[in-house]
C-alpha cells in the first residue's frame, strides 16, 4: 500500500500510528498499536482522506493491519467508513464480517447496515453475537428501525433463525421479558438476608457435590477452584451465601446446595448437550437477561460479581452487573495476550495467519475485552507472576498507578485437606480403586515404574502430547517411566478433546505398550489418590501448558510432595523453586521438556524436600488462605449495611 504523506498537523498522529501497525512484528504489540490507530482516526482533521487510506489498508494490508483499518474505520467521521464497513458486513467473509459489525457500533444506523447485521444474526455464532451486540447499541437512540428490520427477516424464516431473531428482540432495550415462573422464585428463596452475596459464574463448568464430571470439556481447573473456593468463602465472617452460576446439563436440578452458604444455580443455555466455548457467544443475550434477574432476586442483599474468565458468561455477566450497578471484582491476566505471545514464539502463529486464527479463537475481541474489564471493574484481583505488571501495563493498557491502587495479589488455592487425605492413605499401603484400574491396565512388567502423571483438561494448549513425544522419543525414558494422563471425556469427546486425543496417539505410535495411559475425567478424590501414589513411588508431575496464568494442579501435586515440571511462562515461577522442588522449562520444546523430566527424576528423594514444599503450600497457597484475602477484598468494596 502507499503510506500517507505526513507534514499536516495532526495528519502525522495517523500516519505515525498507521506505520507502527503495519511494520510491528509482535502480534501482541501490534494489538495496542491497533487501538493508537483507531484513537488517532477518531481525532483527525481530514476525516474524509484518513477514511480513504483506511480503506486502502483494509483492502492492501496483511491481517493484523487489515483489522486494525477496520476498527479505525469505525471511529473516523466519514461517510466513506460506512460504506466500507457495511460492505464487509454484506461480503460476510471472515473474521472481517465480525470485526466490521463490532466497528459499526460506534456509528450510526443505516438501513443497508441494519438488514446486513440482521442477516448475521440469523447466520448465528460468534459473528452474530456482534451483530446482535450493535443493533442493542443502535436501539438506545431509536427502537423502531431494528425492530422492522428483524420482523422483516423473520416472515418465513425456519424456526432456529426464528428463535435467533426472538432473542435480538428480547435483547433490545426495553423489550426484556420476564424468567419463567419457575426459575425466577427460584432464584429469591433466601431474599431479605442482608449479608454479602458472592456471584461467580462459569458456565463452562459442570458441578455436582462429588465433582464428578470435573476435567471433562471445557471445564479445567477453574471449575474444581469454583467448587471449593464457593465452599469456603461462605464460611468467612460477613459472607452469607456463594452462589456458583453454570449451564443447565439434561434434567439437573436448577439449583443445588453444594454445601452450607454455597449452591450451584444452573441456567438454560442453548441446546442439549455439549456447549463448546467457542459456540457459546451466540447466546450472550439470553444469558444476561438470566443474570439480570439473578441479581434482581437478590436486590435486598449485598452482592458482587466475581468474573474470572474472557468468555460469553463473563461478557454477559458484566453486563448485568453494570446494569443492576452491583459491584464487580475481576481477575485480571493478560490472556490471550500471553497466549499470542507463546503460539507466536512456536510459530503456530502470525500475521499471515492471523485472520483464520482470529475467526476460530476470537484473540482480537478477548484481548479488548479482557482490557475493558480490567479498567472498568470496581476492583482487580491478580494472580502472583514475577511480570505481572510490565505485563498488565505493556499488553492490557493499563496504568500502573491506576494499578496499584485498585488490585490486590490473591494466589489461588487448593483443597490442601483432600490432598493429604490422600497422601496419607497411601503412605498406609492403601491402594485406592483410581490407582488399581490404571495398574491393572498395565503389563504386569511396567507396574512398578514410577509415574510421569498430567491432570488437566484434554486439549492441545495443556500439552499432554508434548509429555507422550518428550518420554517416547527417548528409549531409555520410555522403558523408565509410565505415562499417566488425567482428565477429558473418553467415551463422548468434545472436539478438542478428539483432536488432543489423535495427537497423544500419534505421539505414542511405536512406543512400548502400556506407556501411555489415559484415564479420562476424575472426582477430585480420585485425582488425589492418583498424584499422591505417583509422588509416594518416585513419580513427578509434568504439566507442559503453553502457558499456566497460575497452575492449579501444580500446586495440588506440590501439596502431595511430587517434584512437578513446569512452564516457565506464567504462574508457575512464583511458587516453583526452580532445581530444588521442581523444574522450569520451555514447555514448548520436546527437548527442553525431555530434559526436565530427567532433571525433576534426580530431585525425587532429596531429603526433606517433600515436607518443606508441604508447609509452603499449607501456608500461601491453601483455599482457606486464598478465602481469607478475597473476603476482605468483597468486604472493602460493600457497605456495612444495606441501604433501602
Amino acid at each position: 500500500m502507499t503510506m500517507p504523506e505526513p507534514g499536516r498537523a495532526g495528519a502525522d498522529e495517523l500516519s505515525l500510528a498507521l506505520a507502527a501497525i503495519v511494520a510491528e512484528p509482535r502480534l501482541t504489540t501490534a494489538l495496542r498499536d491497533a487501538e493508537r490507530l483507531r484513537e488517532a482516526a477518531m481525532r483527525s482533521p481530514d476525516p474524509h482522506r484518513d477514511a480513504a487510506r483506511l480503506a486502502a489498508l483494509v483492502r492492501d494490508g496483511d491481517d493484523v493491519a487489515s483489522l486494525a483499518a477496520v476498527h479505525a474505520l469505525g471511529a473516523v467521521a466519514d461517510s466513506l467508513a460506512d460504506e466500507v464497513l457495511t460492505a464487509l458486513v454484506i461480503d460476510a467473509e471472515e473474521p472481517y464480517a465480525a470485526h466490521a459489525a463490532w466497528a459499526l457500533a460506534a456509528r450510526r444506523s443505516s438501513p443497508a447496515a441494519l438488514d446486513a447485521l440482521v442477516e448475521l444474526v440469523v447466520g448465528g455464532g460468534f459473528t452474530g453475537m456482534l451483530a446482535e451486540r450493535t443493533l442493542v447499541e443502535w436501539s438506545r437512540f431509536d427502537r423502531a428501525p431494528a425492530v422492522a428490520a428483524i420482523r422483516a427477516a423473520g416472515r418465513g424464516a425456519d424456526q432456529r433463525a426464528d428463535d435467533r431473531l426472538s432473542a435480538v428482540l428480547d435483547a433490545l432495550p426495553e423489550a426484556r421479558r420476564a424468567l419463567p415462573h419457575e426459575l425466577a422464585a427460584g432464584w429469591a428463596d433466601g431474599a431479605g438476608d442482608a449479608g454479602i452475596v458472592v456471584i461467580q459464574p462459569f458456565l463452562h463448568a459442570q458441578l455436582d457435590r462429588a465433582g464428578s464430571r470435573l476435567g471433562a470439556g471445557d471445564a479445567g481447573g477453574i471449575a474444581s477452584l469454583l467448587r471449593s473456593l464457593g465452599t469456603r468463602l461462605a464460611m468467612i465472617d460477613g459472607v452469607d451465601e456463594v452462589i456458583t452460576v453454570t449451564r443447565r446439563h439434561g434434567t439437573e436440578p436448577l439449583t443445588e446446595q453444594l454445601a452450607a452458604g454455597h449452591r450451584v444455580q444452573r441456567i438454560e443455555v442453548g441446546p442439549p448437550g455439549a456447549l463448546p466455548w467457542r459456540e457459546a457467544w451466540v447466546h450472550r443475550a439470553a444469558i444476561e437477561r438470566q443474570f439480570v434477574a439473578l441479581g434482581e432476586s437478590l436486590a435486598d442483599r449485598r452482592v458482587v460479581w466475581h468474573l474470572r474468565m474472557a468468555d460469553v458468561g463473563t461478557l454477559a455477566a458484566a453486563g448485568a452487573a453494570r446494569r443492576l450497578g452491583q459491584p464487580v471484582v475481576f481477575t485480571a491476566a493478560p490472556d490471550p495476550h500471553i497466549v499470542i505471545d507463546a503460539l507466536q514464539d512456536d510459530g503456530r502463529l502470525d500475521r499471515s495467519r492471523f485472520a483464520v486464527e482470529d475467526a476460530a479463537a476470537q484473540y482480537w475481541f478477548r484481548a479488548r475485552m479482557v482490557e475493558r474489564l480490567t479498567a472498568q471493574a470496581d476492583h482487580l484481583t491478580l494472580l502472583p507472576r514475577p511480570t505481572l505488571e510490565r505485563e498488565l501495563t505493556e499488553l492490557v493498557g493499563i496504568d500502573p498507578g491506576d494499578l496499584a491502587e485498585r488490585s490486590t495479589v490473591v494466589p489461588e488455592g487448593v483443597d490442601v485437606g483432600e490432598v493429604e487425605r490422600a497422601r496419607l492413605r497411601c503412605a498406609a499401603g492403601t491402594v485406592m480403586p483410581a490407582v488399581r484400574r490404571v495398574l491393572q491396565s498395565l503389563p504386569e512388567h511396567r507396574r512398578g515404574l514410577p509415574w510421569a502423571i498430567t491432570v488437566g483438561r484434554l486439549h492441545p494448549t495443556k500439552g499432554p502430547q508434548r509429555i507422550v513425544e518428550a518420554v517416547t522419543g527417548q528409549a531409555s525414558l520410555a522403558a523408565a517411566v509410565n505415562v499417566v494422563i488425567v482428565g477429558g471425556d473418553l467415551s463422548h469427546p468434545s472436539p478438542d478433546e478428539q483432536s488432543t486425543i489423535e495427537l497423544i496417539r500419534r505421539a505414542a505410535s511405536g512406543a512400548p505398550a502400556g506407556c501411555v495411559s489415559l484415564t479420562g475425567h476424575l472426582s477430585p478424590a480420585e485425582v488425589s489418590d492418583l498424584v499422591a501414589w505417583a509422588a509416594a513411588h518416585d513419580g513427578v508431575y509434568v504439566c507442559a501448558s503453553d502457558k499456566e496464568e497460575f497452575g492449579l494442579a501444580i500446586v495440588e501435586a506440590l501439596a502431595a510432595g511430587a517434584v512437578v515440571v513446569a512452564p516457565q511462562r506464567g504462574g508457575p515461577r512464583t511458587y516453583v523453586d526452580d532445581g530444588v522442588t521442581g523444574v522450569l522449562c520451555d514447555t514448548l520444546s520436546i527437548a527442553a521438556l525431555r530434559q526436565a523430566i530427567a532433571l525433576a527424576r534426580s530431585l525425587v528423594r532429596v531429603d526433606d524436600r517433600q515436607e518443606r514444599v508441604r508447609s509452603m503450600v499449607r501456608d500461601e497457597l491453601s483455599v482457606e488462605r486464598m478465602a481469607e484475602r478475597l473476603g476482605a477484598v468483597y468486604h472493602s468494596l460493600l457497605p456495612a449495611a444495606v441501604h433501602a
